[in-house]
């Protein structure tokens, strides 16, 4: 079993590898757009699995600079693991909101994507080993090279993610990405 572990490991990391060595392609994303493209392609598996998608997308949200085919693979990722986490149905809203750092004089200086489900939530332990944990028997299904991938696009474009969860009461994945 461990040898076994052990060889998918790898070729996890290769995987990982090949994320990280392809460097970005940047160019003007408009993030909203990219996030109405996605729930076009997605609307009849949500539809399927009794899934509501709700989009709150901010009007007047800055475009940045990023590589659009690898964020739109992260994003997939986040809405196809918020079906995995709401096997009954629910809600996935979809927001997006520009923010400043303070004494900037109200410019954007980053936008904020959140993916919000109703889903069965995460414990803090499954939130610490989301990120750091590549394949473990016991991890929540749908889960692992997804949010390494997530974790790898966003850090490549110099961003945060952050997840927030509480059992019963569905999770919060949030990326920060600067404008």
């Amino acid at each position: 079993m461990g040898e076994k572990m052990d060889h998918l490991n790898k070729i996890v990391e290769q995987i990982l590898d090949f994320a990280r060595s392809t460097e970005p392609k940047l160019s003007s994303v408009n993030v909203n757009e990219l996030l109405d493209d996605l729930s076009l392609l997605t609307r009849h598996k949500f539809k399927h699995q009794n899934i509501d998608l709700v989009r709150r997308l901010a009007t007047e949200l800055p475009p940045i600079m990023a590589d659009a085919m690898q964020l739109e693979q992260a994003f997939l990722n986040l809405m196809l693991n918020a079906v995995q986490a709401m096997p009954q149905g629910g809600r996935l809203t979809l927001a997006t909101r520009a923010v400043g750092a303070a004494g900037n004089a109200g410019k954007p200086t980053h936008v904020v994507i959140e993916f919000r489900d109703t889903g069965e939530g995460m414990t803090d332990e499954q939130c610490e080993r989301a990120f750091t944990s590549l394949l473990s028997t016991t991890k929540a299904k749908g889960t692992g090279l997804g949010l390494a991938i997530v974790t790898r696009v966003v850090e490549t474009h110099r961003g945060k993610v952050k997840i927030k969860s509480r059992v019963g009461h569905g999770t919060t994945m949030s990326i920060t990405l600067p404008v």
